[in-house]
Order: structure tokens, then C-alpha cells, then sequence
């Protein structure tokens, strides 16, 4: 089969940070029948990219109309250091959902620079992201919810939705996860692939899930990094979860000698915050550290929430918030608080495939949850899932299996991986998921926050465990070793 090559979609690398190199064939096994070029691999808003090989696979959109409408799955390929890799190669699911795995890859390449050693790693987009066929919407469509220049306007996100709705060049239904796992099995038989390891992070950890219910026996181990239970419908528990974490990481600061003496009673502090700005929101008047414009903000006590959200994904992140939220209570500066949160959000906003995240969670959670559940005692409150809600009632839903948010059983060798501290997907998760797995490793990296494969002692254990594919060869005493980022004492950081 001749496989069509749509435009390539790299604007966003920056040439003079390019790490372009010439590289050699694939060393594919010889049944591969997918064409692989060179090619610069980049992600929007990171001046980085990245050498690799890719190509494309045809596949049809809707799985019950074969000879209808095909799209294009974009295929990457980095390749191992070994003249001799393994047979099965690391398959890398993106998170989200609507990240491109191609494009996740500027950012996880370091975390995987040992595995790559022996083992090509393989980044497929999924259908609806990067460059399979992306359902994006425009700047104009963007979502309000997670805009810091403007209050939530539930009818405004509904008209925009249905403008999204009205652009993709896709039918939304056939966007699901499960069908999207039959387009990577697709490419692994493409490729001559008999068995491949699974690496999942965040939502990535749902599709590996399903991809390894569907494929079990192509399957020969599984990293799941910030899990996410089949059980869990994704939207429910964020308000709850976040909170947690952020008493987590006010309960640390309240630990530490430092901290504690420059930043007291920050919880009350925190709640103080809030109260005032939901009786009275403040106007903020801001240089956007991503444009550098002087922007005016509304800030209300649901935007701080949004903000506190993005702040807390990581370690290094949490590390500011005693300052920035002493800052604010202490001198009412709320400025650097919110700039802060559109450096940190920017990134992963542009990152997303907003049609395709739609696609997803309105066929595979809006029906399970229970959006009138009040929540208002909450940072975030109410809005997420009176945003989901809006959404989802004008988005087309897809056909999930009745059985999908059963959990996987497996007696493979599964790595779980959660960071202390993780306001999305918190330990107890990656415990939930574990029950279905005979033979598991469940590890927690303290004080850490969201995606924990980027500290050293974790990128060790799991390139260890797939080399052996095994749960007891991993030697785990480094994570003695792991602790959350030093908080900030001042501006210039932590004390020295």
C-alpha cells in the first residue's frame, strides 16, 4: 500500500536550536512496510527539536467503513544508540488528552536517554493529535476556562465549542481511545513488530491500559507514570485532588525550618485569599512573560484557583507558592502570581489538541460523571465540571465498549510510577490500578508532583525494568534519595 504523506506541520522549531544530525537506515525487521524519511520533531512553545525518522500509515476513520474516509497516522521513530537493538521496542502514549507523542518527545527525550540506549523508542500520534490528522481548534475557539483575561462565560464556551466543532476536519466520534489503540497496533504490524513495551504518562496511562486489553499478547511489559485508573471517569476528582495536594505542599513548607519562618499560617492565609477575592475580585495589571505585553486581569477567586492548579503540576512549581501566595496576602501583589501561571499554563494549552481532549473525555467520562455534585467547598469549586458539562452536551459522542472503565487484569510485569504530591493524579491511583496487576511494581517519588520520570532515581529504575522486564530486578533505594524542590525564601530562590 502506498501510504499518502499530508504537509508536514513543524513551524514551531526554532532553527537555531536545531539538533539536527544525519541519520542512519532503521533497522526495522523486515517485514516493516511503513516509508521512514528523516525528519525535525518540535513542540509548540519549546524553542528545542529534535532528529528522528517518520512516516505515515493510513488507516480508515471510521473502523466499520474501511473503504470510507482515511486519515494519516504520523509515525516517528528515535532511534536507539545500539547498532544492535532489542527486538521490542518502548511504544510512548502521550498525555492529556490531546498531546502529540512526536511532540511530547522535545520534553521526555532526556527521561529516556538510557532506555533509547538498546531500544528504539517509537511515538505515535494519536488519531486527532500532532500530525494525525489534529482536531484543533482556532486561537478565537480556545477555551475561556483556562484564560486568565477573562471570567468563565459558560454560554460564550458553548458557542465556542460549536465553532471548534464546526472546523475539524473529522468526525469526533471515532476519536476515542479504543479505536485510536487499533491504529497502534496497526503500526506495530506495520512495522514487523511481534511484541513492544508500553510506556504511559497521565491520560497516556489510560490508552496503554486499553491498548494492553486489547493486545495483550503483543504486549511484553508496561510503565505506567502518573496513573490513571480504567475505574476513574477524569473530571470527577480534580477539584478534590487539588486541594489535597496543595495541603500537601503547604504542610511541607510548614515543616521546613525556612519556609515556616518566613511564610506562616499559609493555609489560612490561603483561605483568606479566597474568601476576599470571591467577595470582591481584584484587577491585576500585568506583563504577560510570554508575549510581554501589559495585559489587565480580572483576578477572581475562580481564576486564582486555575492558577494555583497549573502552579502545582510540579515540584519545582510548588516550590513558589509560599512566596507568591505571602506575596499576595501579605502586600496584596498579585501580579507575580498570575504571571507565573501564564508561563506555566502557555506551554500546555498550545500543546493540546482540544478537539481531540473533547473527543475523549466527552465519550469516555462525561456519562459517568456526576457534574450537579457540589463541589463549591473546593478551590476550583464548580467550574471543571460545569465546563465539562457545557462542552460535552454540544460535542458528538463516540461508541465506548460497555466494559471500558472495568479494570485491566494483567499478570505482565506493570512499573507504577506517582509523584507525593500530584494534584491530578495522586497515589492512590496508581494503588487503585495495581489491584488488577499480579506482578507489580507500585513506586512513589516524595515531594514529587505531576510525571515523575523526570528525576534521575526513577529514569534509572524504569530503564532497569525494561531491560529486564522484570518487578524484582529494579534496585529502588534511590528513592530514599528523592525529595520536592527547596521552596523559594525569596525571589532568587531557595536559601543556598
Amino acid at each position: 500500500m502506498t501510504n499518502r504523506k499530508p504537509p508536514k506541520t513543524l513551524q514551531w522549531g526554532l532553527a537555531s536550536l536545531s539538533l539536527l544530525f544525519a541519520a542512519p537506515a532503521l533497522a526495522l525487521p523486515e517485514g516493516n512496510s511503513i516509508d521512514f524519511e528523516n525528519c525535525t520533531l518540535s513542540m509548540p512553545g519549546v524553542p528545542l527539536t529534535a532528529a528522528a525518522r517518520c512516516g505515515f500509515l493510513e488507516r480508515p476513520e471510521n473502523p466499520d467503513a474501511p473503504d470510507g474516509k482515511r486519515i494519516s497516522i504520523h509515525v516517528a521513530v528515535a532511534e536507539a544508540s545500539s547498532q544492535t537493538p532489542a527486538a521490542d521496542p518502548l511504544f510512548f502514549f502521550a498525555g492529556g488528552p490531546g498531546q502529540a507523542a512526536s511532540e511530547s518527545w522535545i520534553i521526555m527525550r532526556n527521561s529516556l536517554a538510557e532506555v533509547r540506549k538498546n531500544r528504539d523508542i517509537v511515538l505515535i500520534d494519536q488519531r486527532g493529535t500532532g500530525q494525525s490528522n489534529a482536531l484543533r481548534c482556532s486561537d478565537a475557539s480556545r477555551d475561556e476556562a483556562f484564560s486568565l483575561d477573562t471570567a468563565l462565560d459558560l454560554e460564550l464556551l458553548v458557542s465556542q465549542t460549536e465553532e471548534c466543532l464546526a472546523q475539524l476536519d473529522g468526525d469526533p466520534r471515532y476519536y476515542t481511545t479504543t479505536i485510536a489503540m487499533q491504529d497502534i497496533d496497526a503500526v506495530r504490524q506495520a512495522m514487523g513488530y511481534e511484541q513492544v513495551n508500553l510506556l504511559g504518562v497521565s491520560y497516556g496511562t489510560r490508552a496503554a491500559q486499553v491498548y494492553l486489553r486489547e493486545f495483550p499478547d503483543s504486549v511484553r511489559s508496561v510503565v505506567l507514570d502518573s496513573v490513571v485508573p480504567m475505574q476513574l471517569a477524569l473530571g470527577q476528582e480534580h477539584a478534590p485532588m487539588l486541594d489535597k495536594a496543595v495541603r500537601k505542599v503547604l504542610a511541607a513548607c510548614a515543616a521546613d525550618a525556612d519556609c515556616s519562618e518566613r511564610y506562616p499560617d499559609q493555609l489560612p492565609q490561603l483561605n483568606t485569599l479566597i474568601e476576599e477575592l470571591r467577595a470582591q475580585p481584584r484587577a491585576v495589571t500585568m506583563i504577560n512573560p510570554v508575549t510581554g505585553l501589559t495585559e489587565n486581569v480580572t483576578l477572581s477567586a475562580d481564576v486564582l484557583a486555575v492558577a494555583i492548579r497549573f502552579l502545582s503540576y510540579s515540584s519545582e512549581n510548588q516550590a513558589m507558592l509560599p512566596l507568591l501566595i505571602h506575596e499576595a496576602v501579605t502586600s496584596g501583589n498579585l501580579e507575580r502570581l498570575a504571571s507565573q501561571a501564564v508561563l506555566v499554563m502557555g506551554g500546555l494549552i498550545d500543546s493540546l489538541s482540544r478537539g481531540m481532549e473533547l473527543s475523549v473525555s466527552c465519550s469516555e467520562d462525561y456519562p459517568y460523571l456526576n457534574t450537579a455534585e457540589d463541589q463549591s467547598d473546593t478551590l476550583l469549586g464548580n467550574q471543571l465540571l460545569q465546563i465539562i458539562a457545557a462542552q460535552c452536551e454540544v460535542w458528538p459522542r463516540g461508541v465506548v465498549p460497555e466494559d471500558f472503565h472495568a479494570a485491566v487484569a494483567s499478570d505482565l510485569p506493570v512499573l507504577l510510577l506517582s509523584g507525593e504530591r500530584d494534584p491530578v493524579t495522586p497515589p492512590e491511583y496508581a494503588t487503585q490500578a495495581a489491584a488488577s496487576f499480579s506482578d507489580h511494581l507500585n513506586l512513589v517519588g516524595r515531594g514529587l508532583g505531576h510525571s515523575v520520570l523526570r528525576h534521575r532515581c526513577l529514569q534509572e529504575i524504569t530503564t532497569r525494568f525494561i531491560e529486564t522486564a522484570s518487578t524484582s530486578e529494579p534496585d529502588t533505594t534511590c528513592l530514599e534519595t528523592i525529595d520536592g524542590a527547596p521552596f523559594f525564601t525569596s525571589l532568587l530562590g531557595p536559601e543556598p
